[in-house]
């Protein structure tokens, strides 16, 4: 009799012997996810001093193409855009806001409910990562919104806030507003991953959310805002998006044959979009 009460006082979470099993399940997933970010922040700015040379005429090429592709809407969104102060707005919030911290919260949802979900999808992030250095180092791009002004783009973020990448002195967040030298390469538009791990943060939530209708709308409703955002606020090409979803989609593959050749098995279908 004294076993059995032992056991199942010892069972019972109480205010002196808190459950953390899950805090530790998210935080030992988290912190390869922010490691590895850390990292890709550090090369883009490595890889970004040819960016001055080449990007803008890898921005004359892209716009080439996307011209004979009959996709170059750019200007168009934009012309739609900016008439419209409140959308102007949203779209610069969204852009700044609905990107990392959401990537973070729905990585921190999935860690916790759906940790072996999680897991699958850090593995794809992490391959999309390295893919997307490899275009930043080998295609420098200059976004639409650091052309020349004869080009027609407004870049919104600096008109009209947050300044996300900085105010005409060239401070902002990311060199905390002029106390240290800016790390940010400009000129890794291409691919964007801006929708691409939209995607991911996107099937992180809708799996944490029990797959229900209402996170199936939210699922598929974010990475299509963000892909407007990025394109109303001149920060990305609408051929930065497609580039970026390709990449997304090469890294699943890999991330399903690597699963095959070194685990055996990959998380059942029930377990991934």
């Amino acid at each position: 009799m004294a076993t059995t009460r032992l056991t199942i006082k010892n069972a019972v979470p109480t205010l002196h012997q808190p459950d953390v099993s899950g805090a530790r399940r998210v935080g030992s997933g988290l912190a390869p996810l922010l490691v590895l970010y850390a990292v890709y922040s550090l090369v883009r700015f490595l890889v970004s001093d040819r960016g001055p040379i080449a990007g803008g005429h890898h921005a004359r090429s892209v716009l080439d193409l996307e011209r004979w592709l009959r996709i170059d809407w750019e200007l168009d969104v934009q012309g739609e855009v900016l008439p419209r102060a409140w959308l102007t707005h949203a779209a610069n919030w969204y852009y700044v806001y609905g990107f990392l911290p959401v990537l973070i919260g729905c990585a921190i949802l999935g860690a916790w409910k759906a940790p072996l979900v999680f897991a699958w999808w850090r593995r794809v992030f992490a391959i999309s990562l390295a893919l997307a250095l490899v275009g930043f180092a080998l295609f420098p791009l200059t976004p639409p919104r650091l052309l020349p002004a004869s080009y027609g783009y407004v870049d919104t973020l600096l008109r009209f806030g947050p300044r996300y990448y900085g105010d005409v002195t060239g401070s902002s967040l990311f060199n905390l507003y002029g106390s240290i030298p800016s790390t940010v390469n400009v000129y890794a538009a291409m691919p964007s991953m801006h929708v691409a791990w939209s995607v991911v943060a996107a099937a992180l939530f809708w799996i944490a959310a029990g797959r229900r209708r209402w996170a199936t709308v939210v699922a598929v409703v974010h990475p299509c805002l963000m892909a407007f955002a990025v394109v109303a606020t001149a920060n990305h090409y609408v051929m930065d998006v497609a580039a970026g979803l390709a990449v997304l989609l090469a890294s699943i593959a890999i991330a399903r044959r690597w699963g095959d050749r070194f685990e055996g098995q990959l998380p059942s279908a029930g377990h991934r979009i």
